[in-house]
This record gives C-alpha cells, structure tokens and sequence, in this order.
C-alpha cells in the first residue's frame, strides 16, 4: 500500500483513497505507457539513421557548418517532438488522474483545459495583471470551498506579440496564479495593493487614493489604495500582509498583489509553471509524481489559510 505524506489535516485518508482510486488508473495508463515507449524505442534508430544521411550528405558536398548544425536541430527535434506528441493522451490521462484525483478526494472540482474565466476581467479591472496582452491560455482550474468560503484558483499565461521582422515573437506579460475568494458580504469600498513602484508610484489611482502602510517594512514592499481608508487600514493590518508575503514563499511565486472587491478578495502571484504529472519516461505509479501534486495543491490551502485566519477576527 502507498503511503502519502498528509501534511494538511484535509488530506488524512489520502492514501487509502489513492489506493482504492487513483492507483488502479495509474496502473492502466503504465501499461499504455510502456506499448508507446516500444513504439519510440522502434522510431528512434529511423530518426538517428535519417540525420546521419543528412550529415553524410552535407559532408559530400561541403556545406557550411550551419548546415549541420540546422540538420542536427531537426533531428533532435523530430525525436523529442515525435515521443512528445506520442505520449500527449497519455500525460493529459495521468494529469487528469492524478490532479483530478485529488480534487475529488478534497471535494474540489479540476478542468485541465477551460476558456477564459469570468473573473478575469476584475483582475485586469483594478490592476492586478496586466491588459498589454493579445493572446491569453488558461489551464488548471480548481474551486471548490475551504474555512467557509468559496474559492476558485486556476493558472494563467498572457502574451504579447513584439519586435518586427525577423526578431518578432511572443513575449510573456505574465505567467502565474489567480486566485479568488468570495466572501458572504460585500466589501464598502475598493482595496488594492501592487508591488512598490519606487519614485514612479502615483498618489491615486482612478478612483483610489494612497493608503499608508502601518509597518515601514511592508511600505518599501508594497503601494496600496483605496476608495475607502478606514476599511482599507482595517484590512491591511501587519499580520495580514505578512501572510500574504508568506505564501508567496509557499508556492514558490513572486510579486504577488492583491485586491478586495466586491466580495470577493483576488491574488495574483507570478510562479511556474505548475500542477504537471512529470516526466512521462518514467513508471507512473511512482509515488513521488502523486506527492508532488500532493504538496502542490496543499499551498492552495496555505493560501487560504493565510488569508482567511486574519479576515476572520
């Protein structure tokens, strides 16, 4: 029987569950696994011989070292691209096993692949990430409730095409987090906090003005503001803004900014890119892909927590 580390009190019983089922599921997709591996073991020497003809066929004609250098690149490419498009069912299948396996167990919901969610908007509305994007992906959506509130959490990657020419390309504005927690009432007013814009930071932005920090050490950190100071003071007491730079440790993020809306509180830390089964050339029934996930999705709840124990004074 697996044994798991259950470092949150939610996740005791996990083992027995990944047992009875996960592992059966894992087991089907090893089996898989290991018909495409043959498949790529028999692909492989085709790949090799084909870019050892190139390179025979470059060195006859004494073609200029680029040239061996883009038919090595195609080579290598053609292997890695045609084992990776080999394995996609099978790494979406243990994602959707492993990740969703867990959110069952939690209670929480998973979709791998979704469209544009419709709280984004309010992230973009009062700064937390960027508008200067033209393309947007979404993956790895989780909701579901913890410490009475609802939350949903999902992973999100914006882009914008720069350069002319030959030197355009995709540039990332923003990969990471988002996170947002509805709370049973409404916020007065608008409360957001950005990271420190040094001498750049304005006294108000649209219609929030300048919200002073109470700890100087969070003042050189962050830049708050708000449509109402007393509520905003209220709320970004040292305690909490502690938290909050804690669990950016927690998911291994930065600059992470946050706003109180409405009434839902919003998150949104810059991390890597996460909640991935791992490398599909390895046994998948190996328990440190599953413990990985594990302590992955138990900095949401380190999240939660650190925001919902101050919130609740």
């Amino acid at each position: 029987m697996h044994q798991f580390n259950e470092h949150h009190a939610e996740f005791k019983g996990f083992s027995a569950f990944y047992n009875a089922e996960i592992l059966p599921g894992l087991e089907r997709d090893e089996s898989a696994r290991l018909e495409v591996m043959e498949k790529i073991k028999k692909l492989a020497p085709l790949v090799v011989v084909a870019t050892l003809i190139g390179l025979a066929i470059a060195v006859y004609f004494r073609a200029p070292f680029m040239v061996y250098a883009l038919i090595t690149g195609v080579g290598v490419m053609a292997g890695y691209g045609g084992a990776h498009y080999l394995m996609t069912d099978i790494k979406s299948g243990t994602k959707d096993n492993i990740v969703g396996g867990v959110c069952r167990f939690l209670g929480w919901t998973f979709a791998e692949k979704i469209e544009q969610p419709a709280n984004f908007e309010t992230f973009e509305l009062i700064g937390l990430i960027t508008k200067n994007h033209t393309r947007s992906s979404f993956e790895d959506m989780m909701a579901g409730e913890a410490h009475g509130a609802d939350f949903q959490f999902y992973e999100a990657h914006l882009e914008r095409r720069e350069g002319s020419g030959k030197n355009r390309k995709w540039v990332t504005k923003f990969r990471g987090q988002l996170l947002a927690l509805k709370f049973d009432q409404d916020f007065l007013g608008k409360t957001v906090v950005l990271r420190d814009g040094g001498w750049l930071q304005s006294k108000q932005k649209g219609d929030m003005k300048r919200v002073g920090l109470v700890d100087p050490v969070f003042e050189k950190i962050f830049e708050a503001y708000g449509t109402d100071q007393v509520e905003a003071r209220y709320l970004l007491t040292p305690t909490f803004m502690q938290r909050l730079v804690d669990l950016e440790t927690s998911v291994n993020g930065s600059k992470i900014r946050f706003g109180f809306i409405g009434g839902q509180l919003l998150i949104a830390v810059e991390t890597a890119n996460r909640y991935e089964p791992g490398s599909m050339f390895k046994p998948l029934v190996e328990t440190g892909r599953t413990q990985k996930i594990l302590d992955e999705i138990g900095a949401i709840y380190d999240v939660i927590d650190g925001v919902m124990k101050p919130a609740s004074r």
